[in-house]
């Protein structure tokens, strides 16, 4: 699957500009119990200048070679992370909040499950993990036995989930709100992207 990723990154179409208007909303709700974050899954780097611009100290991971360099080009004196195979290299509550956008998704279950501990306990007492996740309504990936059929990510991985789904993912976190996001893509009326977005704190 990351050789699926690494030529994705290497397309202009993965660079994306602007923050997804649920995380920027999400963040004017908090204040996290240290500056350190980590953007985990970080691709093209999307939220970094807006984690820069709400004061954050920003480092940035991703499980795709070609991602990460292209991060420490563009953003670099930012700590950049391979995460491309557990256990991740965090200090245990090294950061006061850590996003997660889209990317507990594109993995099995039992990895996501893994992943989300060892996030968990990367984050400070009463740290935040705020991220969005592929809702069972979806049906943009075109999913196959747990394979895309999109010209882009042809062949890579992801899987769905329901409501209670999400909830037992995020079930060592002591307080979870959720929310909920449809779109079409443009001109395709008939297809549907969903995602499940929260915010859960330790």
């Amino acid at each position: 699957m990351s050789s699926v990723w690494d030529n994705h990154y290497l397309k202009q179409k993965s660079i994306l500009h602007h923050p997804d208007e649920n995380l920027v909303r999400i963040l004017s709700r908090i204040t996290p119990p240290n500056l350190s974050v980590l953007d985990f899954g970080s691709g093209s780097g999307r939220h970094i200048p807006l984690l820069k611009e709400k004061g954050f100290d920003v480092s940035a991971s991703d499980s795709s070679i070609e991602a990460v360099e292209r991060l420490k080009v563009n953003f670099s004196g930012h700590p950049c992370y391979l995460t491309d195979k557990l256990p991740y290299s965090f200090q245990k509550g090294q950061f006061g909040l850590i996003v997660s956008w889209g990317v507990f998704h594109y993995n099995e279950r039992s990895v996501a499950k893994a992943m989300l501990v060892e996030l968990h306990q990367a984050l400070a007492p009463n740290g935040y993990l705020a991220g969005s996740i592929r809702a069972a309504s979806d049906t943009h990936l075109k999913l196959n036995d747990g394979k895309m059929n999109l010209v882009d990510l042809n062949g890579g991985y992801a899987e769905t989930y329901t409501l209670v789904e999400v909830n037992d993912l995020l079930r060592p976190f002591s307080n979870v709100e959720i929310g909920y996001t449809e779109r079409t893509p443009l001109g395709k009326l008939d297809e549907r992207i969903c995602h499940w977005f929260f915010l859960a704190k330790k």
